[in-house]
């Protein structure tokens, strides 16, 4: 008996990565439009912005943000991940991320690994790396570096390849191929619902999917609350 494969019709992307320019353009190949152009050292104004598209007979939101670039301001990054999770609402499918193997360190890899875990402890379970460049030696740092993230988020690799009209397909099938894993209809990240002002990374972490949280994961979220509040405080991020 065959399985069904699940066919996600209202697609929302997040992108991450480090370089503007290279996420402008997954973005803009992702949604066949030259859609994002903006380069501007100054996020203050906008941490993240939001294009959709009809494309394959489905409805594509991609998000981009500036959470990992090396310039954004540190405080300013719970907002910005409250912002993105509204914009995603009522939760992103798939979170891509957008590396280059000529430019990418260990402290890069922590910062990757703390912002996606602002959004829910599941997000690396939702996560896609997409190379834009070609890994030169595999025994090299940042090679060794990147191989062991794309280890972290359950070997979901992806070489960016403009050239491959099958490209948009591929993405959209692994998306798919998580949700179907995971059993969710996409990646619910609800710390920040509204339920009062002083709602904070400290206060309510994320879950993902709808499952509901029971008094055996209390100490669970206890350790989470406390590691999270040291990355805030300490500079974890940075």
């Amino acid at each position: 008996m065959s399985i069904k494969v699940l066919t996600v019709s209202d697609l929302r992307i997040v992108l991450l990565g480090k370089n503007e320019s290279e996420n402008n353009r997954v973005g803009n190949t992702v949604l066949e439009t030259t859609a994002f152009h903006r380069e501007d050292a100054s996020y203050s104004q906008q941490h993240n912005e939001k294009i959709s598209a009809e494309l394959q007979e489905r409805h594509i939101t991609v998000i981009n943000t500036h959470l990992l670039h090396p310039h954004f301001p540190q405080h300013q990054i719970t907002q910005a991940v409250k912002e993105c999770v509204s914009l995603s609402d009522p939760g992103p499918h798939v979170f891509v991320l957008v590396l280059q193997y000529n430019d990418f360190s260990e402290n890069d890899r922590q910062r990757v690994k703390n912002v996606l875990n602002l959004f829910s402890e599941q997000a690396m379970k939702h996560t896609i790396v997409l190379t834009t460049d070609e890994e030169k030696h595999s025994s090299t740092p940042t090679s060794i570096t990147i191989n062991n993230l794309i280890k972290e988020c359950g070997r979901r690799h992806l070489q960016f390849d403009t050239g491959n009209p099958k490209w948009h397909s591929e993405l959209f099938r692994r998306t798919e191929e998580i949700l179907k894993e995971e059993h969710k209809e996409f990646l619910i990240c609800n710390m920040y619902e509204d339920g009062g002002d002083g709602t904070s990374v400290d206060e309510d972490p994320c879950r993902s999917g709808g499952s509901v949280r029971g008094d055996d994961k209390e100490k669970e979220d206890s350790d989470l609350k406390e590691s999270t509040k040291t990355e805030r405080d300490g500079g974890g991020l940075f």
